[in-house]
C-alpha cells in the first residue's frame, strides 16, 4: 500500500489542527460550553472566527496576552427542536442587534449563529450552506473554522489559514467589510489595520 505524501497545505492544516485541539482538551471551560451548544442544536457545529485563529496564533507565535473575556462564536447547522433555548443556571440568554441568541457568564460568551440567519449567507440570498461562510467573512483572517462534528476535518478554511501563516491580513468580502466599518463608523483601512495591529501582522489593502 502506497504512503500518501502529504502537500504543504496538507501539512500546515494539520499542524494548526494539533495546536487547536490541544487547546481545546486544556480549556477547562469548554466542556460545558460545548454541551450548551449541543442542547441548542441539531446537525454539524463548528467554531469559526477569532477563536480559532486568535488560540492558534498564540501558540505557534506566542505573541498575543491572554485574553481577559472569552468570547466564542459557534456556527450551528440547525437550531433545537426545543421552542426554548437552553440555558443553565448562572448564564444569561441574550439577543444580538441582529437577532441571533449569545450567553453571557462573567466574561465568557458564547454566540449561537445559525446557517439559516447567518449574516453574509442570508444577505447574499445563498442557501444555508457551510461553504459560503469561507467566502462571506470581512477579513482573509476571519475565514477559518474548526469541525467539533467531524474530528477528521479539523481546521479549515485556507484563507485564514494563509492569513495567518503568512502573518497578514486583508480584506475577504468586501460588501461584508462595508457593512461591518458602517456599524462601527471606521474606515475600511482601519478595519483591516486595526486587526493587523491586534495580531501583531502585516496587512494589504
Amino acid at each position: 500500500m502506497a504512503l500518501k505524501i502529504m502537500t504543504q497545505k496538507e501539512k500546515v492544516k494539520s499542524e494548526f489542527t494539533l495546536v487547536f485541539e490541544r487547546f481545546l482538551r486544556e480549556s477547562p471551560e469548554f466542556p460545558e460550553v460545548f454541551d450548551i451548544v449541543k442542547r441548542n442544536s441539531q446537525g454539524r457545529i463548528w467554531i469559526i472566527g477569532g477563536f480559532v485563529y486568535r488560540n492558534i496564533i498564540r501558540n505557534i507565535y506566542g505573541e498575543l496576552p491572554t485574553p481577559i473575556e472569552i468570547d466564542i462564536d459557534f456556527l450551528i447547522e440547525r437550531s433545537s427542536k426545543k421552542r426554548d433555548l437552553y440555558a443553565p443556571s448562572g448564564w444569561d440568554l441574550k439577543i444580538t442587534d441582529y437577532g441571533n441568541p449569545y450567553l453571557l457568564r462573567g466574561k465568557t460568551r458564547i454566540d449561537l449563529n445559525y446557517l439559516f440567519s447567518f449574516h453574509s449567507i442570508h444577505a447574499r440570498k445563498l442557501r444555508p450552506k457551510f461553504k459560503h461562510f469561507f467566502t462571506g467573512t470581512p477579513m482573509d483572517i476571519q475565514s477559518i473554522a474548526y469541525d467539533l462534528t467531524d474530528k477528521s476535518v479539523g481546521v479549515h478554511g485556507w484563507r485564514g489559514i494563509n492569513a495567518i501563516k503568512r502573518k497578514i491580513v486583508r480584506i475577504n468580502n468586501l460588501e461584508e467589510a462595508k457593512f461591518e466599518v458602517k456599524n462601527k463608523g471606521i474606515s475600511i483601512e482601519d478595519l483591516v489595520s486595526q486587526k493587523a495591529e491586534e495580531l501583531n501582522f502585516n496587512y494589504e489593502l
